[in-house]
């Protein structure tokens, strides 16, 4: 198998595709070509099939996914690879996985499956983020999987292997719940007409990660909207979710304090303590994190060509000789190789040793002073 492979992206004008895909194998030394309703004087479906080593159908909405699929099989390339990154494997609308096993793709020997990755185009970098991919043709081993394990672990991201059908089971955890919550939790805030900066500035640290979990799923309406209509395990989280809603219900009613306890400690009882206190350590560092950024915090940007070894501790030893204590200190690589450093200090942000510090910081080292 060549090294160099060309790589065909149907949804290639798609932000998935652009802060993810492209960047992704092109940085691994292939050519990447594409085709998207939204370049029409550009390849066809067809073209870039026919041509493709490796087909990645990156497609909104989830319903049309199959459909597309379905049209392209007489044309795929023989010994290809078809993936796509649709976050259901078998949507109520379009199931995929028929599609991928039509016996036309076998004859071709074209492998099919799925790379799943579990952020969303504003992430941009995959360092640390978790990616799931499978294969519909279980138990066959396929002649792609160490290509695409080479290409992930590059990316130092986190590398999970499911069947289609584990897929869809476990995203009812990771994606599923969290979408139905948050449009719960941001329907109910808009119907109590509270305010959602407010409630930030006075929340506590359980109320900050919610509510940032929420409106930034709220803020990506269709594809929520795309998931909860298609995903197989929908109903079943929605009856449940009325259910408990329904239990606070009558624990408020009947002054049962007892009850509301109960269905929390429930909730957790078969969660490992070493999950638990992975969790609770996770949620103490961010608390601090955003405890330190809230009272006063720098951040300096510098570009690729200015990011260096040892470029922080040359900040930080400025920060040392104007005598500025520090809080948190958070060193940031950016998906363009420049970097970022967000600096809690003690004193108030709009001090004049702080500001002089900073010029110096520019004056020496370069970059510029994205947020004080």
């Amino acid at each position: 198998m060549s090294s160099n492979k060309i790589i065909g992206i149907i949804g290639h004008c798609s932000k998935m595709a652009k802060s993810i895909l492209i960047p992704l194998f092109e940085e691994a030394g292939h050519e990447v070509i594409g085709s998207d309703t939204n370049n029409l004087a550009g390849l066809t479906n067809r073209e870039v099939v026919e041509r493709a080593d490796i087909v990645y159908f990156s497609i909104m909405p989830i319903a049309s996914v199959a459909s597309v699929m379905f049209e392209l099989i007489e044309h795929a390339r023989p010994e290809s690879l078809w993936l796509h990154g649709t976050s259901i494997q078998n949507p109520a609308k379009g199931p995929i996985k028929p599609v991928l096993l039509d016996e036309r793709l076998l004859k071709k020997k074209v492998d099919v499956g799925y790379a799943h990755f579990m952020v969303g185009p504003k992430v941009k970098s995959l360092r640390g983020q978790s990616v799931v991919y499978g294969f519909y043709r279980l138990p066959t081993e396929s002649l792609w999987e160490g290509w695409l394990v080479g290409i992930l672990r590059s990316q130092h991201c986190r590398i999970l292997k499911y069947s289609p059908e584990t897929h869809d089971k476990k995203t009812a955890g990771s994606q599923l719940i969290h979408m139905v919550m948050s449009l719960i939790e941001g329907s109910v805030m808009k119907k109590l007409r509270l305010s959602v900066s407010n409630t930030l500035q006075m929340a506590g640290p359980p109320g900050w990660l919610h509510l940032y979990g929420a409106y930034r799923s709220l803020g990506q309406r269709d594809i929520i909207a795309s998931i909860i209509v298609n995903h197989p395990h929908s109903m079943v989280i929605v009856k449940e979710a009325i259910r408990v809603l329904r239990d606070i219900e009558v624990a408020y009613k009947q002054n049962k304090e007892s009850s509301i306890a109960e269905i929390a400690e429930d909730a957790t009882k078969d969660v490992p303590e070493k999950v638990l206190r992975m969790i609770q350590r996770s949620t103490d560092w961010h608390i601090r994190l955003e405890g330190d950024m809230r009272s006063g915090a720098v951040c300096f940007v510098f570009s690729k060509e200015e990011n260096r070894i040892g470029l922080l501790t040359e900040v930080l030893k400025v920060f040392d000789e104007y005598k500025l204590d520090k809080t948190s200190c958070m060193a940031q690589e950016m998906p363009d190789g420049g970097c970022a450093f967000n600096i809690g200090v003690k004193a108030d942000i709009n001090d004049l040793i702080l500001k002089e510090a900073c010029s110096e910081v520019i004056s020496k080292l370069g970059g510029q002073v994205a947020a004080v």
